[in-house]
């Protein structure tokens, strides 16, 4: 059930004959686990398939989050990168968009990257070593999820509170004027607040499926980032607020 997840939170509806398709199941025992889901709240069955509801409760595993919109997320992290000065301090957050800025860094000298997922940590060092770019990876140890591959509690917070950071790359589950910046767990949502409290600019790395979604844990307004970077254009609705808040948005 997790992979029906993954594509509902990907795509925001599932359809029983595609995942039937996909998952190479029959369409009744996609329509059990769809069933099975809408009893734990985590989508609302309709014609054809299910939806998502209000605001999303799960986060499938990150491995298998890893190759959903891989293009857009791509696209979104060589933007990034050419946002990357040399000498500068940068602070990389969880997720699998901030992962392909690490993925991409190429022509870089002397940075500080400050890191606390640990998916990023092995791409930068593999590039690091490779001779892709120079300077130094400080990773933020704390307790690891073993699911979303990230560290967290108290000891990455005092960390992390101890360095003065040029330039933030945060992810985000959502992205809305209407909810602010959005994430599931509540641990990550308190580190990339800190990040986001520490750093001179920030930026937000997401992917189309991130725009106007709301999750469950919000941890900063809309209008508290300098740049959005995302391989689509803002919502015409949303321009005007984006220029008044002086938030630049980047298409990837």
């Amino acid at each position: 059930m997790s992979m029906i997840l993954a594509e509902l939170n990907a795509k925001g509806r599932v359809t029983v004959n595609e995942l039937s398709e996909q998952l190479n199941v029959s369409k009744v025992t996609v329509r059990r686990d769809l069933d099975a889901l809408s009893k734990e709240n985590k989508l609302l069955i309709v014609h054809g398939g299910g939806i998502k509801p209000n605001f999303t409760l799960y986060e499938a595993p990150y491995s298998q989050r890893n190759s959903i919109h891989i293009q857009e997320k791509q696209r979104v992290g060589m933007k990034a990168v050419e946002l990357i000065d040399d000498y500068d301090v940068i602070a990389m957050g969880v997720g699998t968009t901030t992962i392909q800025i690490s993925n991409h860094l190429l022509n870089k000298k002397n940075l500080t990257i400050i890191v606390g997922c640990i998916q990023v940590l092995n791409s930068l060092i593999e590039r690091k070593k490779a001779g892709y770019f120079t300077g130094r990876i400080i990773f933020l140890g704390g307790e690891i999820d073993t699911d979303q591959m990230f560290a967290s509690g108290s000891m990455t917070i005092d960390l992390l509170e101890k360095f003065y950071i040029d330039k933030a790359f945060i992810g985000a589950n959502g992205y809305s004027i209407a909810h602010g910046i959005t994430t599931y767990h509540i641990d990550e949502g308190n580190l990339l607040r800190r990040m986001l409290e520490r750093s001179n600019k920030v930026h937000i790395v997401i992917d189309h499926s991130k725009i106007g979604v709301k999750s469950m844990y919000k941890y900063a307004d809309y209008n508290e980032v300098d740049c959005v970077i995302c391989d689509t254009e803002p919502p015409a609705e949303w321009k005007e607020k984006l220029a008044r808040a002086n938030i630049s948005w980047v298409k990837a």
